[in-house]
């Protein structure tokens, strides 16, 4: 019996290490085409989970090993159980590519592996080690080869006399429709509130795109995504323009960045001017793509956060090591806690606005996830998903507002407050439903762009300012140097915000832009097609359109806020006149037209008169 069960249990782990291979080998590539950084916790937990189940799988079916064929018998229980947990755990059921694959490759290799076995028996687990290694080892090469670059050095130039710490801190996901600060039934953002009543909060602010990569891109240069080149078509910023990390490092600061998002960082060179990297992220982002991690998740066993707790207690850290004399620091922190997969939160947090059963939490998490990349919804499904997804999500933000108040409460202890230029920030919105979308990256509708944002420091900023005219986040680069007292070197495409605490023009241009990440040419409403590029304009309450494939619509978000009648065609004056503006702006900042080829090697061209007519307009001083 012994002797049967090692038997078992060796097919089993060879069946393993055959899905694990074929799995993380499909993963790694997806990677390193989408110049993620190496995954490498990720990855060995998850091959060894896969081989763990194979090996439990190949012990549940021993008995089949007595019976005539019993090896293929043995192989084939193994595959269709292995299967079955893929099915029932996949992102979408519905597309055979996320669940079929591995577990019948599996058992082609299985096959011959025991094939080869027969001459060799250890050549096949060899085989199947290195195969593992190197999907283990590559995607690290690849990223450390993508990462390699000139460290920053420690500037001779001293700081300014006084020069104020700087922390910027950006609330990922968080959009300001579900936050108590704007208005929300729900009391989701405390800290968020409390802090509002010592800072200029912008109540219209809009950010630059609908994802983490482009839209920190323009964070860190003040660029729009189709300027400084880091979207859905093109991941990696270049060695212009000059970062805020950049700027801030040669004007003396020291800089560092703490975040959980596995974006920021040196891949996809936005962590470039930082002198130190937390990388949180390495202990666990994107954990839900791994069906081992859902399965893990299944069982009891999955993480409780995306890595906000790590990030918050290594900022303490830091903080309660720095010297009192220590030179001005530039620090920027992410929080990922409001991101999906909604139920990945500690429980306090998870609970905070439904009872449900965390069994039906997982399961609407999971179908709200993987509609994010193309998992169609059932109608009967519809209401129960979105409410418990803003339940989930509401849970999210209250969990961020927790971690962005630990991050407050360290900076007053420290007595450092009120002399540290503070902005706080979501990088874009989500949608949860609306117009049937949920998540982000390709909704261009306000839930997915309309984003809080508040700018902290008692010397220059007074309490509880307000600003109501809209703003977009890209002015937050020339507010931050505006406020330390530094020159940055080249333009801003979105000047200090900081004008519009006395009403005077500030915040503009208001524009949105998104290149095609996941082509998608299926039935979609007006802002959700996957398969073009996006360039919106807004002003006042009015949101022009216009797409690569020669689409333009036009909104009143005053009297239809949910975006549900376009009006381009009942108002062509309106659309004309918009359309003007917006053609004034692109030329004015050199922004390249929306149907044209990415070109690094050509620089943009800016139009003196198109800026001369935005100043008549009083859009620019």
């Amino acid at each position: 019996m012994w002797t049967l069960l090692r038997r078992a249990a060796r097919r089993g782990a060879g069946y393993g290490l055959s899905v694990a291979s074929v799995e993380l080998g499909f993963a790694a590539s997806m990677w390193i085409s989408l110049r993620l950084p190496a995954m490498t916790a990720n990855t060995v937990t998850a091959a060894t989970v896969e081989i763990a189940l194979g090996t439990l799988l190949g012990v549940a079916a021993t008995p089949l090993l007595r019976a005539p064929g019993g090896g293929a018998l043995h192989a084939v229980a193994m595959t269709a159980a292995c299967l079955g947990l893929q099915w029932h755990l996949a992102m979408d059921p519905a597309d055979p590519t996320g669940w079929l694959v591995a577990p019948v490759a599996g058992l082609v290799l299985l096959a011959a592996g025991g094939w080869i076995g027969r001459r060799r028996p250890l050549l096949p687990w060899a085989i199947g080690t290195i195969a593992l290694l190197a999907v283990v080892v590559v995607p690290a090469v690849v990223a450390a080869r993508r990462s390699a670059h000139e460290a920053t050095t420690v500037p001779a130039t001293a700081p300014p006399p006084g020069a104020p710490d700087v922390v910027l801190v950006v609330i990922d996901t968080v959009r300001a429709a579900n936050m108590s600060a704007y208005g929300y039934a729900r009391n989701t953002t405390p800290h968020f509130d409390a802090l509002a009543q010592e800072s200029a909060l912008f109540l219209d602010a809009t950010s630059p795109s609908t994802w983490s990569l482009p839209s920190h891109g323009s964070l860190f240069t003040g660029w729009f995504p189709s300027a400084h080149g880091v979207h859905g078509e093109h991941r990696l910023l270049g060695p212009q323009p000059p970062t805020l990390a950049d700027v801030m490092a040669a004007a003396g600061w020291d800089t560092r960045c703490f975040t959980a998002n596995p974006h920021i960082s040196d891949t996809f060179g936005l962590t470039r001017g930082f002198r130190w990297s937390d990388e949180s992220w390495r202990s666990g982002a994107g954990a839900g793509f791994f069906f081992a991690f859902r399965l893990l998740d299944r069982l009891g066993l999955g993480r409780d956060d995306k890595g906000g707790g790590i990030v918050a207690r290594h900022f303490a850290e830091w903080m309660a090591s720095r010297p009192d004399d220590d030179r001005p620091t530039f620090t920027f922190i992410n929080f990922l806690e409001a991101h999906f997969p909604y139920h990945q939160l500690p429980a306090a947090f998870l609970s905070a606005y439904t009872d449900v059963p965390l069994a039906t939490l997982r399961d609407v998490s999971l179908k709200a996830f993987g509609a994010q990349f193309g998992r169609t919804i059932a109608a009967e499904d519809t209401e129960t998903v979105t409410r418990l997804s803003i339940d989930m999500y509401d849970g999210g933000v209250r969990y961020t507002d927790d971690l962005l108040g630990r991050v407050v409460a360290v900076l007053r202890r420290s007595g450092r407050l009120d002399d540290t230029i503070l902005v706080v920030l979501a990088d874009h919105g989500e949608m949860i439903g609306e117009h049937g979308a949920y998540g982000h990256g390709v909704g261009l509708y306000e839930p997915g762009t309309r984003v809080p944002l508040l700018v902290r420091y008692p010397p220059r900023v007074r309490a509880a300012a307000q600003v109501r005219e809209p703003v977009s986040t890209v002015g937050v680069f020339a507010t931050i140097v505006d406020l330390a007292g530094v020159t940055a070197p080249g333009r801003t495409h979105v000047g200090s915000l900081l004008p519009a605490l006395d009403g005077r023009p500030a915040g503009a241009p208001v524009i949105v832009e998104r290149y095609v990440g996941r082509p998608d040419d299926r039935p979609a409403p007006p802002l959700l097609h996957g398969d073009r590029r996006y360039r919106i304009y807004r002003t006042g309450t009015d949101k022009l359109v216009r797409t690569s494939a020669g689409d333009t619509f036009l909104f009143d978000l005053a009297a239809d806020p949910g975006e549900t009648t376009d009006l381009a065609a009942a108002d062509p004056e309106t659309v004309a006149r918009l359309g003007a503006e917006l053609d004034d702006w692109t030329a004015s900042l050199g922004l390249a037209p929306l149907d044209a080829p990415i070109d690094f090697e050509v620089a943009p061209a800016i139009d003196p008169a198109a800026q001369e007519r935005l100043r008549a307009l009083g859009y620019v001083e």
